[in-house]
């Protein structure tokens, strides 16, 4: 009886030597594969209608600045002293 181990291990040089030897074909096959399914995705028709979902956009940057109120005077003079 094989520990387990040693059957994972012979998977993975398994699929090391598939990709290794055949990795271009490998990579184009599944190119067009998810090609074709997200065309599926896109052109089935559908089993219900669509319904249009409420959408709500927040604003998220910073308020507008707003001039600043100016100083009053520190000391104000009185010449009728």
């Amino acid at each position: 009886m094989d520990h387990p181990v040693v059957y994972v291990a012979r998977a993975t040089k398994f699929l090391d030597t598939l990709i290794h030897e055949h990795g271009d074909y490998l990579f184009v096959g599944f190119v067009f594969l998810s090609l074709l399914v997200i065309g599926w995705i896109f052109a089935r028709r559908r089993k219900r209608p669509v319904h249009e979902l409420p959408v709500v956009i927040l604003p998220l940057g910073h308020a507008p600045g707003r001039e600043p109120d100016p100083e009053p005077p520190l000391f104000e003079e009185h010449t009728d002293l």
